[in-house]
């Protein structure tokens, strides 16, 4: 039902649609590399092409892209608003239906979309029916109702591993974090939210209170597709110090999480990485 698409920072879900996920392409970075002196060769036509050769290998009914499509704030550059509409005309050749949960990096979006590219709020969508997915960006908190969800997906932290190769050298390589999630903290922090006291029973108040069946979700932090990105080391900095108002408030907290690398290779629990550094 899910499947990292080793050895490619994307995912699958399969249930009544056949699902891929991708985040983080900070498509214009370039520009921005730039403006700083450093020059390299466009990339949007080889991230195009890696993500066209997923379409084509997995045929998915819905392509959901978890926000930091573009990369300039706020200023959009002229390079987003060439190759940000010619990327998208493109996937729309190969797959029906497009949704982008809004990230950070995606002010003026919208303008750059071509029809058929349906963009969500930043809080969050929810997709599916038996199993639900929620899909946000991971930089704002998500809407009460998507803790109905079997599966959270989120991107933002741009999650990395720190390691030391025999030379002495430092390198960093991107992850996968995956784990379950702390519901009854999940219900708290969304009731105290909105002003409510959680009370003894939080998932009940949540219920009651949001209309929600709140749900046992499995969490994944994606990691970026642009590998021109850098990283979070997450057996380099403490867990509280991801990204984003869950991870930062200590509400979900990822010491018990899997980490993988891209190719399927499993390293670990965060806790025991961090015990390593």
């Amino acid at each position: 039902m899910i499947r990292l698409l080793t050895p490619w920072p994307a995912m699958l879900v399969e249930d009544e649609e056949r699902l891929l996920l991708a985040t983080d392409f900070h498509l214009g970075i370039e520009y921005e590399l730039a403006k700083m002196g450093i020059n390299i060769p466009y990339q949007t036509e080889r991230i195009l092409e890696e993500l066209l050769a997923l379409v084509r290998d997995h045929h998915p009914d819905r392509l959901l892209l978890l926000g930091d499509i573009k990369h300039g704030v706020p200023i959009t550059s002229f390079q987003e608003k060439r190759e940000i509409p010619l990327f998208f005309n493109a996937l729309l050749e190969e797959v029906d239906q497009i949704d982008v949960a809004r990230g950070n990096h995606d002010s003026n979006l919208q303008n750059l979309l071509p029809e058929g590219v349906n963009i969500h709020p930043s809080r969050g969508f929810l997709v599916g029916e038996g199993f639900k997915v929620a899909v946000l960006h991971g930089h704002a908190w998500p809407y009460p109702h998507l803790m109905s969800a079997d599966l959270i997906v989120m991107g933002h932290n741009h999650p990395t591993v720190r390691l030391n190769t025999p030379l002495g050298i430092r390198i960093t390589r991107r992850v996968w974090i995956r784990g379950q999630s702390d519901v009854t903290r999940l219900a708290k922090a969304l009731l105290e939210r909105v002003g409510m006291d959680p009370g003894a029973e939080a998932i009940q108040t949540f219920e009651q209170h949001f209309k929600v069946k709140i749900g046992d979700p499995q969490i994944v932090i994606m990691p970026t597709f642009n590998d021109l990105m850098g990283g979070l080391p997450v057996n380099a900095d403490s867990p509280k110090s991801l990204l984003g108002p869950l991870f930062r408030t200590g509400i979900v907290d990822v010491g018990d999480f899997d980490v993988y690398l891209l190719d399927g290779t499993f390293l670990g629990k965060v806790d025991f990485l961090r015990s390593l550094a």
